[in-house]
């Protein structure tokens, strides 16, 4: 009974020791997730903003070009030679 109770309070304390680690990492910044580009812009407002801004203008600028050119009326350009 002693050894099992001796197991179940290491393993405990090894538990916690790996919480408190993986804690210190996330408080950190330096915790796995965070490593990887889509975790990086996951916690950066700045460039959610800015991806937010880019997107916009790319939609606007699509529905700009892509609209079908109205024909000037007859005589108010020069002709094209």
């Amino acid at each position: 009974m002693r050894r099992t109770h001796n197991r179940r309070r290491r393993s405990k304390e090894l538990t916690k020791q790996a919480v408190l680690a993986e804690l210190e990492k996330l408080r950190q910044g330096r915790h796995a997730r965070y490593q990887t580009l889509v975790g990086r812009f996951a916690r950066c407002q700045e460039a959610q903003h800015a991806a937010a801004l880019l997107t916009a203008a790319a939609q606007a600028s699509a529905r700009a070009y892509n609209r079908t050119p109205l024909a000037a009326p007859p005589g108010s350009l020069p002709p094209v030679y």
